[in-house]
């Protein structure tokens, strides 16, 4: 905010040293010839064109001359994701042989706490992939950059949904959270994919007897569990009503309701994802087991979101997995997709070099690159013209979209505050420790905290 407030100041400025002031005597003393006016018009003409060529120049400089090392903080730590960066790292320094890129990945914890001490030393990187918790006066607002039109305007629009003007991160990809299922598995069972809670169920108990286990879990790693649950209550909260956060803020309505949507998914949690894992097992289970698991067919079912189908793909290329919405009723219309913008890329406000960051966006944003993106991370592009035959799976996901059963809303349009405290507590309903009383009075005093902070 202070450097918008500097940068204000100069442009008055300089706006005020170019005003000049005009005689308006009749004497010829105080009046220049006309062939001194028109010379004086060519000089300043040919300087502002000069200055104009300068400033083209500058902008232009970092992207072809000196020397220039990228530093981009990322979420996105699976190997994948990080293959598809270096690949287009590698593109874009073929064209821009003066340009380096460092790259750093780590967990969503880690990134937060990073970005905190950062932006507070005033030490941000050049480009993050987007985090809510970012507050825009740390962000360069993207509006009217060309390359955005390259891109689906509503996952735009729904990855900027967040702030009230601006656009300040940009999309690459499409991602989801639903229910992997192992086809083959089911056949090899005489089952079908359920297409309701109580098909859901008996389906989890024909396993069980057989000796299947019905859901991949990790204990050690709690965003497997966490994943599903907001799937969950993507539908049995937001898929029913879009408009709850609103009626929440306004009191209208409170999470601890016995017969709300919060309960509901927490029950469908605890009551069938955990009860049909294999908990003694699941505690030595990490996400990379749990996504060989379901592509081995050691198991039927697993919960997670989009970034989780190239690690299924590497444990088994060959896995028949479809995808389908968590069913959390008797209605199979109320089961719906959770479909959202899922990887975007910011550039941070005190970047020293925002015009190559820019740049480099723009090659992100081309059909080359995205390509890159979709093929390598299985996911469906934000990129105009890149094919969305990603895999075999994409016709389950093009069934929800094409039909309008999907929700856009999930956690991110959480404020942080009550995410992080939503992250901290949910595991306890699950595994027995809270009960629902406890645990809701909890999530609705940190949803009043978190609305009464953002209104400060």
């Amino acid at each position: 905010m202070r450097k918008k407030i500097v940068a204000m100041l100069l442009c008055v400025s300089m706006t005020a040293g170019m005003l000049m002031g005009c005689g308006s005597g009749n004497n010829s003393s105080d009046a220049a010839p006309a062939e001194e006016q028109t010379q004086d018009t060519e000089t300043a003409d040919e300087n502002t064109a000069e200055a104009e060529n300068t400033d083209a120049a500058d902008s232009a400089g970092d992207v072809e001359g000196e020397s220039v090392t990228l530093e981009i903080l990322s979420l996105k730590t699976e190997e994948s994701a990080q293959a598809s960066f270096q690949q287009m790292f590698d593109n874009y320094t073929a064209e821009h042989p003066n340009v380096k890129f460092e790259l750093q990945s780590m967990g969503s914890d880690d990134l937060k706490t990073t970005l905190r001490a950062r932006s507070a030393s005033g030490d941000m990187p050049d480009i993050i992939t987007w985090m809510k918790e970012v507050e825009p006066e740390f962000l360069v607002d993207l509006s009217g950059e060309s390359f955005l039109d390259g891109l689906n305007a509503d996952t735009v629009a729904g990855a900027n949904a967040i702030y009230e003007n601006g656009i300040y991160a940009m999309p690459i990809d499409n991602g989801y959270i639903a229910l992997y299922y192992n086809k083959d598995v089911l056949e090899a069972n005489s089952l079908e994919a359920p297409e309701t809670l109580s098909e859901l169920v008996s389906c989890c108990e024909t396993l069980q007897a057989n000796g299947v286990t019905p859901f991949a879990l990790s204990l050690s790693n709690l965003s497997v569990p966490y994943m599903s649950l907001i799937g969950l209550f993507a539908e049995t909260v937001y898929g029913a009503d879009p408009d709850w956060s609103a009626k929440r803020d306004a009191s209208e309505v409170t999470i601890a309701a016995e017969d709300g949507g919060w309960k509901k998914a927490f029950d469908i949690l605890t009551d069938v994802v955990y009860k049909y894992s294999d908990p003694d097992n699941a505690y030595n289970n990490t996400y990379e087991d749990c996504a060989a698991l379901i592509a081995n067919g050691e198991a039927a079912f697993y919960g997670n979101g989009s970034w989780a189908l190239a690690d299924i793909r590497s444990a088994n290329p060959d896995a028949n997995i479809g995808l389908m919405a968590f069913p959390i009723s008797e209605n199979q219309a109320d089961a719906k997709l959770l479909c959202f913008p899922e990887t975007s890329l910011s550039v941070c406000a005190d970047s020293e070099h925002q015009d190559v960051a820019k740049d480099f966006l723009a090659y992100v944003a081309s059909e080359e690159a995205g390509t890159i993106w979709s093929e390598n991370v299985r996911v469906s592009s934000s990129v105009k013209g890149v094919s969305v035959e990603y895999d075999p799976i994409a016709s389950d996901i093009d069934s929800y979209l094409s039909s309008g059963q999907f929700t856009p809303y999930g956690d991110r349009v959480l404020r942080s505050v009550y995410t992080d405290k939503l992250w901290e507590i949910f595991s306890y309903y699950m595994l027995g420790e809270s009960d629902w009383a406890s645990l809701s009075e909890e999530l609705d005093t940190y949803w009043d905290k978190a609305r009464d902070e953002a209104a400060q």
